[in-house]
């Protein structure tokens, strides 16, 4: 394998320039810029020769190129280039700044830090792919059980079993209370709160119980709370859905917070008077997972969650 050190010399002394910036090699004043004695200089240039069986320099009367030097010279620029390049990407490899970070999203975090995650993430590690996979939260727990995903958001509620698995870790990023939303021609559609009690007799839309179990049990709670049972008119997996039913005056509802930021025509939210369950997002990943791109990922959503 050929010596780097030898190569990056052999370019030094073949480019060197004198003071009024033309070409001048020039062994001696080569070595005292390298802050090395010129004999081994000499030496590593000459081991260099016969490593590649040929005559780089014609050194009388004057030290020059050969006309092999001089094609060499080209090459071991450009091979140097490239060690460079490999060198940086090694390093940014290392930083966590180049690579690819799965990342299961949910619609609560989509409609509230998401955004500015993707924003602040980009502009920091322009060079890692994240790619974005809304998923379940049974799903994502074999997934991430599986090293298919990285890193998860979901629901606080869903992560209460999380030490009977053993692998995994959380962190809350983000409470939020549940508001109510109404069909727009609702009686109490005008009112700017609303007691959960007022709709004991109302039938409601609810998250679908096998694809987000966490908020259709927490809702369940809150009614529960309030003194009644909901009357579950209909479950829908996506909060999309659930406002288009509501919307259609199927039913109301309860969401997070965070369902404000979709501006359904036909449906109306409103504040709810009273204690209410707090609707928590966390995120999600394995314990043993040592990726610098997770860790730096983990501390843009801590740096965004803080405001």
């Amino acid at each position: 394998m050929m010596n780097l050190e030898r190569l990056e010399r052999f370019v030094f002394l073949a480019t060197l320039k004198n003071e009024a910036g033309q070409k001048d090699i020039n062994m001696s004043r080569a070595a005292e810029q390298l802050h090395i004695p010129q004999p081994y200089l000499s030496k590593q240039i000459k081991q260099l020769e016969e490593e590649l069986e040929v005559e780089l320099f014609v050194r009388k009367p004057r030290l020059e190129l050969t006309l092999y030097g001089k094609v060499f010279l080209t090459d071991a620029q450009r091979l140097l280039e490239q060690v460079e390049r490999i060198e940086m990407s090694a390093k940014q490899v290392n930083q966590g700044e180049i690579g690819q970070l799965v990342v299961g999203i949910s619609t609560s975090v989509s409609n509230g830090l998401l955004p500015d995650i993707l924003r602040v993430f980009r502009q920091r590690f322009p060079n890692v792919n994240l790619r974005l996979q809304e998923l379940v939260s049974e799903d994502s727990r074999q997934r991430l059980q599986d090293r298919t995903l990285d890193v998860d958001f979901e629901n606080l509620y869903n992560l209460q079993d999380v030490d009977d698995r053993h692998f995994l870790t959380y962190e809350v990023v983000k409470q939020e209370s549940l508001v109510m939303v109404l069909p727009k021609e609702h009686p109490l559609a005008d009112q700017p709160q609303v007691q959960l009690s007022d709709f004991a007799a109302e039938p409601f839309v609810l998250p679908a119980c096998d694809r987000v179990p966490g908020l259709h049990t927490m809702i369940r709670m809150a009614c529960l709370e309030a003194g009644f049972h909901p009357k579950v008119a209909q479950e829908a997996a996506w909060m999309t859905s659930i406002l288009s039913l509501v919307a259609g005056e199927i039913g109301v509802t309860l969401l997070p917070a965070n369902v404000m930021n979709l501006q359904r025509t036909g449906v109306v939210y409103r504040k709810i008077s009273g204690q209410l369950p707090v609707f928590q997002i966390a995120m999600t990943w394995r314990r043993d997972n040592q990726s610098k791109i997770l860790s730096n990922f983990l501390n843009v959503v801590r740096e965004v969650s803080r405001g």
